[in-house]
Order: structure tokens, then sequence, then C-alpha cells
């Protein structure tokens, strides 16, 4: 195995312990990460224990998820070690323990560097901006945060609008721009993955704020049948609540 760490913003790796790798599998800190038989698949094992989630793995899983790239797969797992240099992670092959690959920027220079992977300029930068967005957001500048949200949709990049479109949804939607909310819902749902309930909930909760009780019954529909084991949760039964009131 071998361990590197990316330093600065320019990935520089600097080897400082080296062993064997298995080709197949390899084996860290009780965690077993297999590797593609393909030899073009890299496998990537990202640390989410707590530390490196404070020094945000989660918005580099998110971005390589976003990514859909069939070369590549994405893996959460437990502790690698070096604690307080995270986000750790491990890429097989070759089999090398990366640190500091603490944003989606440094994640794109790990795809060229190890994996000759090159991700399109604008993904990187909406992405950017989605999270410059979601920032503004969590400051209370909301009109700030629908702008943001706005240059990032402009770049129609082909992956990851779902969650340009949700998060702009919900801004819209405080702001008090209910049709403008239920528009980006929309899209949203038109657009999203399996599983990305969030965008069904901005759906619901523009219909409701516009009074339209009918539609927002079927929108609940949708999401409870989308999503059964959301339909059991406390979340599902407060919007029920809320349908009910109207």
């Amino acid at each position: 195995m071998q361990h590197a760490a990316v330093l600065s913003s320019r990935a520089c790796y600097k080897p400082f312990v080296s062993r064997p790798a298995p080709r197949s599998a390899f084996q860290l800190h009780g965690v077993r990460c297999f590797a593609s038989s393909k030899p073009v698949k890299h496998h990537f094992s990202i640390c989410t224990n707590k530390t490196c989630k404070k020094q945000g793995c989660q918005q580099v899983i998110q971005f390589a998820k976003d990514l859909a790239l069939e070369e590549i797969e994405i893996e959460t797992c437990g502790c690698l070690g070096i604690c307080g240099n995270g986000p750790n992670m491990v890429v097989d092959p070759p089999g090398t323990q990366l640190s500091h690959v603490s944003s989606p920027a440094k994640f794109v220079e790990v795809l060229d560097l190890m994996c000759n992977i090159q991700v399109p300029a604008n993904f990187l930068k909406a992405t950017e901006l989605r999270l410059q967005g979601n920032a503004e957001a969590r400051g209370g500048d909301l009109k700030a945060a629908e702008g943001v949200y706005s240059q990032a949709l402009d770049l129609d990049i082909p992956q990851g609008k779902h969650l340009l479109h949700a998060n702009r949804a919900g801004v819209r939607l405080t702001l008090g721009d209910a049709a403008g909310a239920l528009e980006d819902a929309q899209a949203a749902v038109k657009l999203a993955p399996p599983g990305f309930t969030t965008a069904y909930i901005r759906q619901f909760e523009a219909l409701c704020a516009l009074k339209r009780r009918q539609e927002a019954s079927s929108a609940l529909g949708m999401l409870a049948a989308e999503d059964r084991a959301f339909a059991k949760s406390k979340e599902y039964k407060l919007l029920l609540r809320q349908l009910q009131s109207l």
C-alpha cells in the first residue's frame, strides 16, 4: 500500500510509507475494499469518520457521484488513519492512500494525475458555485444564493442540475416566490436520480404555498412511491399534516 498526501492547490504526491498492495483487494484498518476486475476501473474508498466529515469529505463524495463516470466507483469507509490530514481516501489501482483531498477541485486533480480522467471545467465551476450558494443560504443572504445557483445553471452541465434546481427552489420558496420554486422543483423531479426525495419535497412545498391541494396530494403520493422508507419517517408525517391543514 502506498501512502501519499495532496498538500497544495496543485496536487503533490509524497509517498511516506510504501508496501506491496494486492491486485484484487486491499485491507486497511479492518475495512476490506475490493477493486474492479476491469483495469480501466478505479475504486475510491473515502473515509466518512468524524474528522474527515469536518474536513469536507461529504462534498467530495457528492461531487464524485455527480460525475457519474463509468471509470470510477465510489464507496465510503471507516477510518484510514492519519486523522486530521483528511479527507483521506484510497484509490485502487494503484492502491494509494491520499490525504487532504478536501474539495472538488482537488478531487479533479486526483482524477487527472492518477486515473488520467479529465473533468470538464464547467462542471467543476458549477459545483463550486453550488457550494458557494449553499454558504450564502446558510448565512441568510437568500437573494445572493439564488443568483449564484442561477449562474451555475447557466453553465448547462450534463449532470447535477437536479441539485441546483432543488436548492434554488428552496431559496425561492423562502423568498416568497412559490411559482418560481415550483418551476425549479418540477425540473429537479424530472432530472433527479432515484432516491433523491428532496426534489419531491420541494415540489410538494411549492404546491402547498400556492394552495393547490389536489396537486400537492398527488406530489406527496409520488414521494411515498419513490421512497417507501421515507413514507414511514417523521418528516413524511409532518408533510402529511401540512397537506391536511390546507
